[in-house]
């Protein structure tokens, strides 16, 4: 019996890693959309996708849209700098 919670366990913790892995891959391609956004003014539906993506992966969207809004305002400074 031990051995069968065992590799439920095992099972848990290894889809865990894949989400978050998937969160992770998947913010990264959000911050790449939103800097094209900001810069071009332009979605070809990249930055929706990746953004539904990660709602259901489960992310924290707090998180999402503070990652946004950090990628917006590096953008304006960037361009305002620069």
């Amino acid at each position: 019996m031990r051995g069968l919670w065992d590799l439920r366990m095992k099972t848990a913790y290894m889809m865990e890693e894949m989400r978050r892995r998937a969160i992770d891959t998947t913010v990264e391609q959000m911050k790449e959309a939103a800097r094209r956004y900001y810069r071009q003014g332009y979605d070809n539906g990249e930055l929706t996708a990746s953004i539904r993506e990660l709602e259901e992966l489960g992310a924290n969207m707090e998180m999402v849209v503070e990652i946004e809004l950090a990628v917006r305002d590096e953008v304006e400074r960037g361009i305002i700098n620069g």
